[in-house]
């Protein structure tokens, strides 16, 4: 597992203990951490990640987001990830980009992140001219969105997309460290790593959290599959019978 996804001594010990039992299953995922030359290169750069902000939960995923440009050496024309973090789910969208633009954000989310997600309640993002061009304040005005540039005195309104940004370099470093490719090909798998990474808070990954269902990281593990539907169906019949009980009641 850690061949594959180079989580880190913590995430691997989230993972594994949700379908085994192991006494010191701790210790046996830091040793294999600390035995890895990759995770030994890259993670050690990690920085402690500061404490959150208290903005209010979303209700829904891509209500609120936040974005931000993060510099990449040039490949081919490419020389940017445009970074897309969901502030429910923790879920991360990434685009190569050859300009940081406002041109290019505004497409990005026209395009791509609406048609797929929904309208927008609000986009927190720094003070950068790509994100305070006309054009952007026109986009948002149209489709009622809350435009919330980052101040100087509150970093943290954009902490998560920043942390995020590490997290991409990250396990771009990784990849490109196995692969021997740039990141311009490393970027899908990237994101799949993270996507797929158990959140510490919730114990739930942001690709559960989205699709529903577990992210099978070895073949044929289809009973992962089956213990969710079970899941779903106890809840179901929870729902079904406290409706019920209320409806007698009433």
């Amino acid at each position: 597992l850690n061949a594959s996804t180079h989580w880190g001594t913590q995430a691997l010990c989230d993972h594994f203990i949700r379908t085994n039992v192991c006494i010191g299953v701790f210790e046996i995922a830091k040793a294999i951490t600390r035995d890895c030359m990759i995770c030994q290169q890259v993670n050690k750069k990690i920085m402690r990640r500061p404490p959150q902000g208290g903005r209010e939960l979303a209700r829904r995923p891509f209500q609120n987001i936040q974005t931000d440009f993060t510099e990449l050496p040039q490949v081919q024309r490419f020389k940017y990830l445009f970074v897309i973090v969901d502030h429910l789910t923790h879920w991360v969208e990434a685009y190569p980009t050859i300009k940081a633009t406002a041109e290019v954000v505004s497409k990005i989310l026209l395009e791509q992140i609406i048609p797929r997600y929904g309208i927008i309640n609000t986009v927190d993002l720094d003070r950068g001219p790509h994100f305070t061009a006309k054009i952007l304040h026109q986009m948002a005005e149209t489709l009622n969105v809350a435009w919330k540039l980052q101040t100087p005195r509150r970093s943290q309104s954009s902490g998560r997309v920043e942390r995020m940004n590490q997290m991409v370099k990250i396990a771009l470093t990784k990849l490109m460290e196995e692969t021997k490719m740039n990141w311009l090909k490393c970027f899908p798998l990237a994101l799949m790593r993270i996507r797929t990474k158990l959140r510490p808070d919730i114990g739930v990954s942001p690709y559960k959290i989205i699709l529903g269902l577990p992210f099978l990281t070895t073949s044929g593990n289809i009973e992962t599959y089956e213990e969710g539907e079970q899941g779903v169906k106890k809840y179901l019949k929870v729902i079904t019978s406290t409706l019920e009980e209320l409806r007698q009641k009433g």
